[in-house]
């Protein structure tokens, strides 16, 4: 499972706050595993998810990941469910296609490195991650 980006935009940044920083910075977002792509957007929150990716992984006990962004009005653009098989992960944008079932090692190592890739450009940004996403 591989969630990409591309094309940070910062140009909506409407302030300094942590939602300014969440809603504000958007980019091509594709998720796709293997050579399949499961989802792509033009115009994605990325930051947005990552914050929410972050406290779901540091959750405990840790639930369904059902992605519920303040940008979009639709619940569940990016989710990771578990089922019997493994962790399976789907968008309400691309009705019927779902990944195959994920084992949580690579759920797990898509989520950090996603993270790590928006920690690395929040501070090519001058934007420190702890007040972003980390909080």
């Amino acid at each position: 499972m591989r969630m990409a980006y591309a094309h940070l935009d910062a140009d909506n940044i409407g302030g300094t706050s942590q939602a300014d920083y969440l809603v504000g910075l958007d980019a091509v977002f594709t998720v796709s595993e293997g050579s399949v792509l499961l989802y792509r957007e033009q115009a994605f929150p990325v930051v947005e998810l990552a914050r929410s990716l972050f406290l779901w992984l540091n959750a405990n006990p840790r639930g369904d990941f059902v992605f519920d962004s303040m940008s979009i009005q639709e619940v569940g653009a990016v989710s990771l469910k578990r089922a019997s098989s493994g962790w399976l992960m789907e968008s309400v944008f691309s009705p019927g296609v779902v990944s195959n079932p994920l084992d949580w090692a690579e759920v797990e190592r898509g989520c950090k490195e996603f993270l790590d890739q928006i920690e690395f450009d929040l501070l090519s940004l001058g934007i420190d991650p702890a007040d972003v996403i980390h909080r």
